[in-house]
């Protein structure tokens, strides 16, 4: 009977058998922490139902000889902004584990794993978002030009690991207890929200080079090259700042349990 009822728990959990051992698990709690936070189910009705509002209204008026390249810009804008939509979940990203922090280490767990795990949840959060926004431009709009859909893929997946990787360090320098309300102020400390606001427009910026240079030469294939390109140097950088992040999660330990458990349950 007890073996019946510990499978039945293991079925109960997410099938996360193709991850490393350790990060499955983590990644099943990150994944549950944002299921319950009623920000992902809201923004999965707002920001599809805005972007087939800008498709029929905004996108038509647009001029026909305005550009490929300036008529696919709502399209990747929203790539974009789905990653600001989730910026809760990774610039405060242990602000939702209360008392549970402490388990990340008090268990045998590797501080890199802890990270990856809730930077995989986040990402999966805005590419659900990102491709619930792409289906609703395209059944209102009209499907855009194959380079266009590659381009949102390769920005919106090619931005991440800048976001992330520095938002770890946001994450872990200033945290705070979060509720599981809607209220921006309560999920994210003022100094968190600046500090974001200072990476996306740098790390915009950045991407927003490639868009000038294809509007200058009139070649729109080289919006998702340079931005592949821009993409793996992200991942580079990820990486090289996942063993530091790491090691200064584990030296923040105290600092960090005790304030994203201020407020208690």
């Amino acid at each position: 009977a007890g073996a019946a009822r510990g499978g039945a728990r293991r079925a109960l959990g997410w099938r996360t058998g193709g991850l490393p051992r350790a990060l499955g698990p983590l990644l099943e709690i990150s994944g549950k922490q944002l299921l319950r936070h009623p920000l992902p189910a809201l923004a999965l009705v707002l920001l599809p139902g805005l972007a087939s509002v800008v498709a029929w209204r905004l996108t038509p008026l647009l001029p026909s000889d305005a550009g490929e390249v300036i008529r696919a810009l709502p399209l990747l804008g929203f790539a974009l902004w789905t990653h600001l939509a989730t910026e809760p979940f990774w610039l405060n990203a242990f602000g939702w584990d209360r008392g549970g922090a402490r388990l990340l280490f008090l268990a045998p767990v590797d501080p890199r794993d802890a990270l990856v795990a809730k930077n995989l949840a986040a990402y999966a959060l805005s590419a659900i978002l990102a491709l619930a926004c792409g289906i609703a431009t395209i059944a209102v709009g009209g499907s855009p030009p194959a380079w266009a859909l590659a381009a949102a893929v390769a920005l919106h997946a090619g931005i991440a690991p800048y976001l992330y990787g520095l938002g770890n360090l946001v994450s872990i320098l200033n945290p705070r207890h979060a509720p599981l309300t809607l209220q921006r102020s309560g999920s994210l400390p003022a100094l968190s929200a600046l500090a974001g606001m200072t990476i996306v427009s740098t790390i915009a910026g950045l991407f927003a080079l490639p868009v000038l240079l294809a509007l200058r030469l009139d070649r729109a294939w080289i919006l998702p090259v340079s931005w592949a390109a821009l993409g793996a140097g992200g991942a580079a950088l990820y990486r090289a700042l996942l063993p530091r992040a790491a090691r200064l999660l584990a030296a923040s330990r105290e600092a960090l349990v005790a304030a994203v458990s201020a407020e208690g349950d």
